[in-house]
């Protein structure tokens, strides 16, 4: 029979993505020559994107990574996790809240309560124990999942609060954002950036071991505000400083659970004209934004959020979610936010779970139809019955025939957005579809939509 090694890399390759993290790990320590034959598949797996977190351990490792011949070169994506040490740790309180909440908007459902992690410690830094975080094997798993994570030890609060000092401290002193623009600067093929709570990165699962109660990514208390709008700055900053050409950059990460407040986002006028620093190939900004407002900022949250778009000079492609206030009436942000918000670049155009009339989307759209191409509208309620969005159909026909329209779960008075659909079996009604790309697709759109 043929040895393992000896079949070829494309088999091999094909043999390796198909073993879990486990599996994999334990192929690789068999021998040097396994070790070496899954290098490509290894560096696939854990560096297209790394996740980090603002602490010493994790920028170290971050730093080392990007500078290693093999492994900087792979990542594509920095994903900042808002994972972080609290000054008062609450032993009944969440430590984790997970979601990837596009995904979960897509799909109709809440974000998953699944525990995020990375693999057992045989499987994951530990493998190879005597070198640095940045080398191969330090961290490597991070964001995989695993079925359950436990910190039976009590908690070590010298061990703790040192954390959390130091975390303070590389805030404060400039050292996170120092790394991050030395990160970005040598990762030669970034092209995203991500605040996140969706993934745990291994220097959360280290420190977690190391105290006996890992760091929380929850943001659902206000006096966390400072620390999401420091993790912004930082972040932003570096973005500015390093001048990495990134495409992409996605803030999904905030509070009430799912979305973030405007007034976090707003810069202050000193970082205003310093971002201005940021390069015009970042085109691409996913933002998930709640419609409430912290108390006192209500009456500016449009010109908070408007002031944060504007900061990307090049913009092309925009999604925005806006979380619907959890009680109350629902407001018409879009109402607020349209008229402020001039993009003359906007060629693509996601709203997610947005509120609004469809006289305020068709103005938006049109004031766009010199450049916009596509548009996606997911889980978004329009008020009226469906007549409105057949106006919305015909108005779009009438200014820019050509947009291509995507539609996921959307309502007309409460009432589902559906479209007729022929199949080889009869006639169905789908509440995901495709409208437009010409002036007769259009007309029979508005001739096959209704609502149930």
């Amino acid at each position: 029979m043929v040895g393992l090694l000896q079949l070829p890399n494309e088999v091999l390759d094909f043999i390796f993505d198909g073993l879990d993290a486990q599996g994999f790990s334990a192929l690789r320590l068999t021998s040097k020559y396994t070790k070496l034959a899954t290098l490509p598949a290894f560096i696939r797996r854990y560096f297209q994107t790394r996740y980090i977190m603002l602490s010493r351990l994790s920028l170290e490792n971050i730093v080392e990574t990007a500078r290693h011949p093999d492994f900087g070169p792979a990542v594509r994506t920095l994903e900042l996790c808002t994972d972080h040490f609290v000054e008062f740790p609450d032993l009944g309180r969440p430590a984790r809240h997970e979601g990837n909440i596009l995904l979960a908007i897509q799909e109709g459902r809440c974000p998953p309560a699944t525990l995020v992690g990375s693999i057992d410690d045989a499987h994951s830094s530990g493998e190879e124990e005597d070198q640095n975080p940045g080398e191969e094997g330090g961290g490597t798993d991070e964001g995989s999942l695993s079925s359950q994570e436990s910190y039976e030890a009590p908690l070590d609060k010298l061990a703790y609060t040192s954390l959390w000092e130091e975390q303070e401290h590389i805030i404060m002193t400039g050292l996170a954002q120092a790394c991050i623009t030395q990160a970005l600067i040598s990762l030669t093929n970034i092209e995203a950036v991500v605040i996140s709570n969706m993934y745990r990165p291994w220097g959360a699962l280290a420190h977690g071991r190391q105290t006996g109660l890992p760091p929380t990514n929850t943001l659902d208390y206000y006096e966390e505000v400072p620390f999401l709008g420091k993790v912004l700055r930082i972040t932003l900053t570096a973005i500015a400083t390093s001048g990495a050409a990134l495409s992409s950059l996605a803030i999904t990460a905030g509070l009430c659970r799912e979305a973030v407040v405007p007034d976090i986002l707003r810069p202050s006028e000193s970082h205003f004209q310093y971002y201005k620093n940021i390069p015009p190939s970042l085109t691409e900004l996913t933002l998930n934004v709640s419609a409430e407002a912290t108390r006192g900022a209500e009456d500016r949250w449009a010109d908070d959020l408007s002031a944060f778009i504007g900061v990307f000079r090049q913009l092309a492609q925009l999604d925005l979610v806006i979380k619907p206030v959890d009680f109350g009436p629902q407001v018409d942000r879009l109402k607020q936010l349209a008229p402020k918000l001039q993009l003359p670049n906007l060629q693509c155009l996601g709203l997610y779970r947005v509120y609004c009339s469809v006289g305020d989307l068709g103005a938006f759209i049109v004031r766009h139809k010199a450049t916009l191409e596509s548009l996606t509208l997911v889980r978004v309620g329009v008020s009226g019955g469906i007549d409105y969005w057949r106006s919305l159909f015909a108005l779009i026909r009438d200014h820019l025939p050509r947009l291509r329209l995507s539609i996921k779960l959307c309502t007309a008075g409460g009432l589902t957005l559906l479209c007729r659909v022929e199949q080889e079996n009869g006639e169905e009604s789908e509440d995901c579809f495709d409208v437009g790309g010409s002036h007769e697709a259009w007309t029979t759109a508005m001739q096959e939509v209704k609502t149930r």
